[in-house]
């Protein structure tokens, strides 16, 4: 199981190695250092500037590693129409961005119990015959179902539960909103049929979410790995801990590093 694991890992690194070092990506960055005139050489500016953009894209790495852990479960389907695209083109009634926006400001200011309140926005948004749309771009980060049951899973990545207050905010909000997007999108007329989950890859609780309910909406880490997945989290976390000094990492790193210096 560790040299699934560890195989998993690698192909999630060399996929975002290949995204972040693309011919388009590498010929930007060319573009911009052409024009600067600094000290260090235009390849190691290169290469720092596909470091850096691959630390902003750890989030990224979490959902790509995600989606190989599912689809290599062998009991879910990745919905790939959606999952893992970045530019999906968003409808939303202006009656549910309403409905959800009252959601969120009564969470703030009364004292709400969202264990029922939130299922009831989940009825209410399925329930959508405003014909006044609002078109917006949007990411959705891993849409999987259940071959078995049918159901379908939609889950918001973060690596932490780590972000300060108004961030928080809008990950909620946005978290929402694309629920109530999928919703229409897939004709879905059960609110059990398509279940939302705020996932945080680890098992690090900052407070308590005064939008999204704990035990049905949200999962960290472990209860993750225990509810949906045959691997162990903790095999993973420990394949994590090593993985910037494993073999395989560095040499991946290394072809980068002879790739842009040959530039």
């Amino acid at each position: 199981m560790n040299d699934k694991i560890k195989k998993l890992i690698n192909e999630a690194i060399i996929k975002i190695i290949e995204h972040t070092s693309s011919q388009e990506k590498i010929k930007h960055l060319q573009n911009k250092h052409n024009v600067k005139i600094h000290f260090i050489p235009k390849r190691y500016r290169i290469f720092g500037g596909i470091l850096q953009s691959m630390n902003i894209q750890f989030g990224n790495f979490i959902e790509v590693l995600m989606t190989l852990f599912i689809k290599s479960d062998g009991r879910y389907e990745i919905i790939s129409d959606y999952s893992g695209k970045k530019s999906n083109s968003f409808e939303l009634s202006s009656k549910n961005e309403e409905l959800i926006d009252k959601y969120i400001t009564r969470c703030q200011t009364e004292n709400i119990n969202i264990n029922v309140e939130f299922p009831k926005l989940l009825e209410q948004l399925i329930v959508d015959a405003n014909e006044q749309i609002i078109k917006f771009k949007h990411d959705i980060d891993l849409l999987f179902k259940d071959t078995m049951t049918d159901k379908i899973y939609y889950l918001e990545c973060k690596y932490n539960d780590d972000h300060d207050t108004g961030k928080f905010v809008d990950i909620n909000r946005k978290f929402i909103k694309t629920y109530a997007y999928l919703a229409k999108k897939l004709n879905i007329t059960n609110s059990n049929k398509l279940i939302p989950i705020l996932f945080f890859f680890t098992n690090k609780k900052m407070k308590g979410n005064i939008y999204i309910p704990e035990g049905s909406n949200i999962r960290r880490g472990k209860n993750f790995f225990e509810e949906f997945l045959k691997i162990k989290y903790d095999d993973v976390d420990q394949c994590l801990l090593t993985l910037s000094e494993s073999s395989e990492t560095i040499k991946a790193f290394k072809d980068l590093y002879d790739k842009t210096m040959s530039m």
